[in-house]
């Protein structure tokens, strides 16, 4: 028994979308009703996956479940229906943005939030300082955005190699408004830390979600706090959304883990709910499996970049499905319930709750 429990929808946005292979990749759903004139109750924001070229950010807008096939509708579809008809000169099909003012190749892999109205979306892009930085952009529509900076530096997330692991790369960053009672900010978000095959992640927490402090550095250590000994956390691609309190200082949330796949060695990722003390970066318990790969599915391989919202009492998760050995992508759905009465998993031991963390 787990604290989560999914029924899986299958593929949400038929047909694939008209992108570069392998498909949609890093999708972030989006409660929009408080964005004035969005022509949808939810937006889903995803990216091209390491596109060669510029990449891009594209939008599909949500009326009615989002968990539901039928609800999505493409932003050129609800464009070309004369929903968006106000923007004027804004993006007249998806991607609806690109960079191409700092970095060099592709905008990828945006996360959402929407705060007092404004839309705020970071993403990452690669030849900023030799590696690749997490930047932001904002918008008032959800569909024209403008960089923080302008002309000028709008990377919001920066570290120096040297004492701390990784070669600088802050992408992949996943955040929110801040639950853990431990944390005296108001955003907390995870990144990567570092590229390559010995990758760590970073927790870092931010008042304003422009200027970030970064709390710690995470390490992945296959079988740490895992039912299987070859796969490790993910901490990059947790659900900050999906943060849920337990009582007595504890939380459990949705989040990705995966082997150390490299060489010959096929990539697996599979969905768990993971539970945290309230630093947001310390396991107390075991963590537990709650969707894993099907063979023959559009998710036999791969169930990564989990993003979710609560709707009416239903938990309605998104993720992306990978297959035949990464080369296709698809943008898929489950519902369920989340029991917080549940019986929650077997405690660490106090040692290792915190072997993760790496010393700064």
């Amino acid at each position: 028994m787990t604290q989560h429990t999914f029924t899986r929808h299958g593929a949400l946005l038929t047909p694939v979308p008209n992108m570069v292979g392998p498909g949609p990749y890093y999708c972030c759903l989006v409660d929009m009703k408080q964005v004035p004139d969005f022509a949808g109750d939810y937006a889903l924001y995803f990216s091209t996956d390491h596109d060669s070229g510029a990449g891009g950010i594209w939008l599909y807008v949500c009326n009615g479940s989002p968990t539901d096939p039928a609800a999505w509708r493409s932003f050129d579809a609800a464009l070309a229906a004369g929903d968006f008809h106000h923007l004027g000169a804004g993006p007249q099909a998806n991607p609806i943005f690109v960079d191409p003012i700092q970095g060099t190749g592709h905008t990828e892999t945006p996360h959402v939030n929407v705060i007092d109205g404004t839309v705020y979306m970071t993403y990452h892009k690669n030849g900023i300082e030799d590696t690749q930085r997490t930047l932001l952009a904002t918008s008032t529509d959800g569909v024209c955005f403008s960089r923080i900076q302008g002309e000028d530096d709008s990377v919001i997330l920066r570290y120096q190699p040297g004492d701390r692991p990784g070669n600088g790369h802050t992408g992949y960053f996943r955040w929110a408004r801040n639950r853990f009672t431990a944390i005296p900010h108001k955003y907390v978000g995870y990144s990567l830390h570092g590229g390559g095959d010995d990758y760590h992640s970073a927790i870092w927490a931010s008042d304003d979600a422009i200027n970030w402090q970064e709390l710690d550095v995470l390490k992945p250590i296959e079988g740490h706090a895992m039912p299987d000994q070859n796969m490790m956390l993910i901490w990059h691609d947790i659900d900050p959304g999906s943060v849920t309190p337990l009582g007595n200082g504890e939380y459990v949330a949705v989040c990705g883990g995966g082997n150390r796949a490299s060489g010959d060695v096929s990539r697996v990722v599979e969905l768990y709910e993971i539970f945290l003390a309230e630093d947001g970066r310390t396991l107390t318990r075991q963590s537990r499996r709650i969707l894993g790969t099907r063979p023959g599915d559009d998710d036999a391989e791969e169930l990564s970049s989990p993003t979710s919202l609560v709707v009416d009492g239903t938990q309605h998760l998104i993720y992306v499905g990978a297959k035949d050995r990464g080369t296709v992508n698809t943008v898929m759905g489950a519902s369920g319930v989340f029991d917080v009465q549940a019986p929650v998993s077997v405690p660490l031991p106090a040692a290792q709750r915190a072997r993760h963390v790496v010393c700064q």
